[in-house]
């Protein structure tokens, strides 16, 4: 399969762009074709993706940055046969925390919600307002390194807990959240592990909801997430689906695979389809890994 390289120059504060000039070099001289391309605006990369997908020959594209681009390159792949390459050089990087193998090819349960795909996990609540306020603490100027955190407390002040009608084939819930997370992965926010068991194809979502929690006791589900713990709490219920919709009265933010949208309705489901992922340990693994980006 012939490489195609979808670099976004700015993720992981330059470091897509410093590894994508080391593959450059690598593959330039053992002679073998690729493409590169990089990305300046937002969707561009689900552009530049689609223009492989009508061609004879079967591509190896490769997302060089966060889950931001992962999340366009599979959107721009899903409906060809052309496989997925994850070189993880941004922020958080969280779905190869899950997938992280040495198989020549993997495969993984496609998502989608409403008109989008995705692959890891998609929530709403306070996580996603979380992810949607990082934005806001760029804007302040606040140093990257400290973005992450100071958008937990900035949101933790200003969280009010939504309330949804969440239906599934077998039940609704009609109430107040604080987390709604619909996962195929298992980390999200940057090693997160909220779904501990979850498995990326078996055809069925890991569900969490937890119920509306007091501004006192969410920092002591933050500390649970971060340990993988939170399943033992009465207020986390533990539901599996591969369907699943969310409706609010007041539009949310929706965490996709790191892209927030701002919805009223959303529907998710396990398409029939698995997308292939290329995981092998070759040659440009192995760089990664030398630059700590497989962790």
């Amino acid at each position: 399969m012939k490489k195609v390289f979808i670099v976004n120059p700015a993720s992981g504060n330059g470091k897509a762009g410093e590894i994508a000039k080391e593959i450059k070099g690598i593959l330039d001289n053992s002679g073998e074709e690729y493409e590169m391309h990089y990305t300046n605006a937002p969707r561009e990369a689900i552009d530049i993706a689609m223009k492989y997908n009508k061609k004879k020959e079967r591509y190896l594209i490769y997302s060089v940055g966060g889950d931001g681009t992962l999340f366009e390159v599979v959107n721009g792949i899903h409906d060809s046969n052309n496989v997925l390459g994850i070189i993880p050089a941004g922020t958080g990087n969280d779905f190869v925390k899950t997938i992280n193998n040495d198989d020549e090819i993997t495969y993984v349960d496609l998502c989608k919600m409403n008109d989008y795909y995705f692959i890891n996990i998609a929530s709403v609540g306070i996580d996603a307002d979380i992810a949607h306020n990082k934005e806001r603490m760029s804007a302040l100027h606040i140093p990257r390194s400290m973005q992450y955190n100071a958008s937990i407390v900035d949101t933790f002040f200003r969280f009010n807990s939504p309330h949804i009608t969440a239906t599934l084939p077998d039940r609704i819930y009609d109430q107040d959240i604080t987390i709604l997370a619909i996962c195929n992965g298992r980390f999200y926010g940057g090693g997160f592990q909220i779904a501990p068991n979850a498995s990326y194809n078996d055809g069925m979502f890991d569900i969490y909801l937890v119920d509306k929690l007091s501004k006192f006791k969410i920092p002591g589900l933050i500390l649970k997430l971060v340990k993988g713990t939170h399943e033992e709490s009465k207020y986390v219920h533990k539901l599996s689906s591969d369907k699943i919709t969310i409706h609010s009265d007041k539009p949310l933010n929706c965490n996709l695979d790191g892209e927030i949208f701002l919805l009223n309705d959303m529907e998710f489901e396990i398409t029939n389809k698995k997308i292939p992922v290329y995981t092998a340990n070759d040659q440009i693994k192995k760089l990664c890994k030398s630059k700590g980006l497989y962790k």
